[in-house]
């Protein structure tokens, strides 16, 4: 089976609500030698307002089209089908520059419209330049990087970053010597997948949710608690932060008994910190004036009889 490879960048009318709206998928098809078989900008009405900034004299990389071009086409389910094919073809690896980002697009935009998922991988060449080079820039400064001839290409057209990201590919792998399926194999622990980006969203709605809760237990005292076993005010060491659910039981749980959780302390109160916490940080909070219990000390005092 002949390996082809799918570069290809979205532009959306809007992000509210944190959801994409696609108004343009642009792509460009080609074989293992970086051949061009294929390449388009797909247009579309995005059936929604366009944030006014990308538009507005301010913005430095306006959108290639009029709003009016924009409208005058179909929407997304008229492109479906061909896109779901150029995607989910057999042997082919599709790559994008920031693409997790278009991959929730991809994903949003069938959600919007009440259609199956289409199913695809894909590898943020950004992510494995970035990672090569120790360094992080945005596409047209890779580019120049690599002296890139983009002089004929628009930024935020979608098929000349498509192109951009080809041509930035192609110009990394001769650097390094490799073939793009080389380089992608060496890289596959990036690669992306639509389940994968799926769970990874259901958990960030989750860590959402925990949050929300933690801070409405913020400065807030309950009026009728279990005990009084945890008087005065606490607040969380930096890693217990880190970890949510450990965060939103200690949270209930100093709610539950009689202490106030505050986001920071000043000059007195407890600080709840890991049980592997360093002795020095320990330290530097007991020079603040502030008390320390490990996890395992605030959870033997809150079951104390």
């Amino acid at each position: 089976m002949a390996k082809s490879y799918l570069f290809f960048d979205i532009e959306c009318a809007n992000m509210f609500d944190g959801v994409g709206k696609m108004c343009s998928f642009g792509y460009v098809l080609t074989d293992e030698e970086f051949n061009i078989l294929d390449s388009d900008d797909v247009v579309m009405n995005p059936e929604t307002e366009f944030d006014w900034y990308l538009f507005s004299p301010k913005n430095k990389c306006p959108l290639a089209y009029s709003k009016d071009y924009f409208r005058s086409k179909p929407s997304f389910p008229a492109f479906y089908k061909p896109i779901k094919n150029l995607m989910e073809a057999p042997g082919r690896k599709i790559i994008g520059f920031g693409s997790a980002g278009d991959l929730g697009f991809v994903v949003s935009a069938c959600e919007r419209y009440g259609l199956p998922d289409i199913n695809f991988s894909v590898y943020d060449i950004a992510t494995i330049v970035n990672q090569a080079k120790n360094d992080k820039k945005g596409l047209v400064d890779w580019c120049a990087a690599y002296n890139v001839d983009v002089s004929k290409l628009t930024a935020h057209k979608s098929s000349d970053d498509a192109m951009m990201t080809m041509l930035l590919a192609k110009a990394f792998c001769a650097e390094q010597n490799l073939t793009m399926e080389e380089v992608l194999e060496q890289n596959k622990g990036i690669k992306l997948s639509v389940e994968k980006y799926l769970e990874q969203r259901e958990y960030k709605l989750y860590v959402d949710d925990l949050t929300k809760k933690i801070n409405e237990l913020y400065g807030k005292k309950s009026r009728a608690p279990l005990t009084h076993r945890l008087k005065g005010e606490y607040a969380f060491g930096f890693k217990v932060k880190s970890e949510i659910d450990e965060a939103f039981r200690l949270a209930n749980l100093v709610y539950k008994h009689g202490g106030m959780l505050m986001k920071n302390l000043k000059k007195s109160g407890t600080v709840i910190m890991k049980d592997d916490s360093l002795d020095e940080v320990i330290s530097g909070m007991k020079k603040r004036g502030l008390s320390v219990l490990t996890i395992s000390e605030f959870d033997e005092l809150v079951r104390m009889e």
